[in-house]
């Protein structure tokens, strides 16, 4: 099998619920896709136009969390089985990477349900890196690594146990580069709120050069989890909330507590900051109107923004172009947006100021 194999088969992946918001944008009229499988957080779509599998013409929103050229559909009941049948077919194509993984069976924090590895896709993992190696193929080594750009990759994804779906892609971002798009967050035992995942995995996809030492304020802190990330890397954090934090991050000797509402603070006191964190239960609109009188008054020089923005419905998902042109215009050369894995009914969008201050 060569790579001028074509396709006219695509999947998106995303959050239980999301589902019929992505296919309203993807699907025509407004995009070229029309409807093909679907289930919860696993949607294929299909075109009139074939695609060579490594083709880079893929679909692209922000609440996509992976995507690729569907190639195939595999069922039994015997997964050892199913693995001997999938390299049968695809071992010949020229990919460098093979990503195996499950598609979410819940939404992101139900009953401690969290997006990533699971029992089973590592289950599955290990039987073709074994089959692999057995037929001396050096890319056994490659199974679930993460892939570096450009470089091409095959993707087993587990729909049911007994139902996988075969894709292929090239690696064009750093989620592409991740299984099924989900960054594997380093949590701690003592965790203190969801807030810690959402924020260690916005950092990594952003690319936003966050060092120890850097200043960061978060608007709306309490409890306290993304500042417990962030203290974790060192950074120096304020947070501003008129509520408690928790004990351990107000021992922290780098953490400064503002226990007031961001309107009440003045806005010159925000002049030492380099990055503004936010991820209040609030409107889209509210959010940037409390972060624009911040950001823009003429003191302040953030260099860069990672705000966690709540949709009260999936729909309001077709406005995210609005809010990203809204933060454009204050002066940031990079804004970008991304339904995390570990968001929910929210995503985050990050601006960054390139230029040198």
């Amino acid at each position: 099998m060569t790579s001028t194999q074509n396709s006219s088969f695509v999947y998106v992946a995303t959050q239980h619920g999301a589902e019929a918001s992505l296919k309203a944008m993807l699907c025509e009229p407004i995009g070229p896709y029309r409807l093909s499988y679907s289930t919860k957080g696993f949607v294929t779509l299909k075109s009139d136009l074939s695609t060579p599998v490594w083709s880079k013409a893929l679909p692209d929103h922000p609440l996509i969390r992976s995507r690729g050229h569907a190639l195939k559909r595999f069922e039994g009941e015997q997964s050892s089985e199913l693995v001997s049948k999938v390299l049968s077919e695809y071992r010949d194509l020229d990919w460098d990477v093979l990503h195996v993984w499950q598609r979410d069976v819940a939404q992101p924090g139900w009953h401690g349900f969290e997006p990533g590895r699971s029992p089973l896709a590592d289950m599955v993992a290990e039987q073709f890196r074994k089959e692999l190696q057995l037929q001396d193929d050096p890319r056994s080594q490659s199974v679930n690594s993460i892939a570096s750009l450009e470089s091409k990759l095959l993707e087993v994804i587990l729909i049911e146990p007994h139902r996988w779906w075969i894709a292929a892609k090239p690696v064009q971002n750093v989620a592409d580069s991740w299984p099924g798009g989900v960054y594997a967050v380093p949590s701690p035992e003592n965790m203190i709120s969801r807030a810690y995942l959402k924020i260690a995995e916005a950092i990594p996809w952003s690319g936003l050069p966050i060092r120890p030492g850097d200043r960061i304020v978060e608007i709306g802190s309490a409890p306290g989890g993304a500042c417990q990330r962030l203290l974790d890397l060192g950074a120096k954090v304020t947070g501003v909330d008129p509520a408690e934090m928790e004990e351990s991050i107000m021992a922290n000797p780098n953490f400064t507590h503002w226990r007031s509402k961001s309107l009440q603070v003045k806005r010159r006191m925000f002049s030492s900051f380099k990055y503004l964190v936010c991820d209040a239960n609030v409107a889209p609109n509210y959010t940037l109107d409390t972060v624009e009188s911040i950001v823009t008054y003429p003191t302040s020089k953030f260099r860069g923004l990672i705000l966690t923005m709540k949709l009260s419905s999936w729909e309001i998902a077709s406005e995210i172009q609005d809010h990203i042109e809204r933060v454009r215009s204050w002066g940031f050369d990079r804004v970008e947006a991304r339904q995390l894995a570990h968001n929910r009914r929210e995503y985050c969008l990050v601006a960054e100021k390139l230029a040198s201050m």
